[in-house]
């Protein structure tokens, strides 16, 4: 018991040392650290909110994914084919323009 009394006292000190130094009231401590504390809550409400926002759209895009593929599958594909319809004739053009380009 001697021991909390000690411990009690020297954490009375402490806060008054601190309240002192700050020129603090211990209504505006208690005030101020209320109010910080609201804070704080709201902002970790307001991340729990986002973070479960993130978490729904991220299932979204993984529900999604298959059929993103497929597009880009899609897209690639005909890129490849015009790409090869395309190379005769810009084998031919690039024949002629070094023709062109050829002093005789």
């Amino acid at each position: 018991m001697k021991t909390f009394f000690k411990i009690a006292g020297a954490s009375v000190f402490v806060a008054g040392a601190y309240l002192y130094s700050r020129k603090e009231t211990p209504a505006e401590f208690v005030s101020k650290t209320k109010e910080s504390i609201m804070t704080k809550k709201a902002a970790a409400d307001e991340w729990k909110n986002s973070y479960e926002d993130f978490k729904k759209s991220f299932a979204t895009f993984k529900e999604q994914l298959p059929e993103l593929t497929k597009a880009i599958n899609s897209i690639q594909r005909d890129v490849d084919d015009a790409l090869f319809q395309i190379q005769p004739r810009i084998e031919e053009i690039t024949k002629y323009s070094s023709n062109l380009t050829k002093k005789p």
